[in-house]
């Protein structure tokens, strides 16, 4: 799989923005070499299960099958013990992905896989500078208050577009290796938290239409919903699940999944 065959426009879009901001590589590979991405895999190996050949054999069989298919080197995977549904990736020199253990027990096999695949998706699209960036900034900045606000504010806003943009592409990687209908199962159940349930499986994707008929119904509705995502990390569920549907009738999906 090449990077071009999934990348999102907007994401393509987001970066150049990002790139054009002063200094921007050169802070976060600063940040890298103080070791904080060492900080981050000390934490993990220290609280977490690094997820082997003989620990977990079942993900490790869909993690390298995932990898193999995505076609990228095999980061370190870790599940950590969390009620919340969640995976990340973090790290550019040394890269890990990290699943929740409420994740791993409520998806079924082929929906773990298409979560790793997203994960795996960031990866292939060379996403991990940038999410160090904006995770490092976001926790100096934000949480610890090294840097004023004002001062990293400006950058940490085009991380935060980028990011929800980001996530579409990785979104895209996830349909590409499992099936769009098995990717929107796993998008309904990061919305409901349920393991099982009766719902359509297109319920997402009209929930979604639904969201851009009132967004769009007048500007202040607009207005209000463009400031209620600013902060957000992420695109909301609907509109990754409506990306979804709508990319499911493009050449570069149906190519995609020809070779699966």
């Amino acid at each position: 799989m090449r990077a071009q065959d999934i990348m999102h426009p907007e994401d393509a879009k987001a970066i150049q923005l990002i790139k054009s901001v002063p200094g921007c590589e050169r802070l976060v590979r600063k940040f890298m070499k103080w070791g904080y991405e060492a900080q981050y895999r000390g934490e993990n190996l220290a609280n977490m299960i690094r997820v082997t050949s003989r620990n977990y054999p079942d993900i490790y069989a869909v993690f390298k099958e995932v990898t193999g298919q995505v076609g990228i080197t095999e980061p370190e995977l870790y599940v950590y013990n969390n009620p919340m549904i969640n995976a990340y990736t973090y790290g550019e020199t040394r890269t890990f992905i990290a699943l929740s253990s409420s994740l791993v027990e409520r998806m079924s096999k082929e929906e773990l896989k298409g979560v790793i695949a997203h994960e795996c998706g960031h990866i292939l699209c060379r996403h991990m500078l940038y999410l160090t960036m904006y995770e490092t900034l976001k926790e100096m900045g934000m949480f610890l208050g090294l840097i004023p606000w004002m001062m990293f504010s400006p950058l940490y806003l085009a991380l935060q577009y980028w990011n929800r943009k980001s996530e579409l592409s990785a979104d895209r990687c996830g349909a590409a290796v499992v099936g769009e209908e098995t990717y929107q199962s796993v998008l309904i159940k990061l919305a409901s938290g349920m393991k099982e349930d009766s719902r359509q499986p297109d319920c997402l994707v009209e929930q979604g239409k639904a969201y851009e008929a009132l967004k769009h119904s007048s500007l202040w509705n607009r207005i209000q919903q463009e400031y209620q995502c600013i902060f957000y990390s992420h695109p909301q569920l609907c509109v990754r699940a409506l990306e979804l549907d709508r990319w499911k009738v493009s050449y570069a999906y149906r190519s995609q999944r020809n070779r699966y």
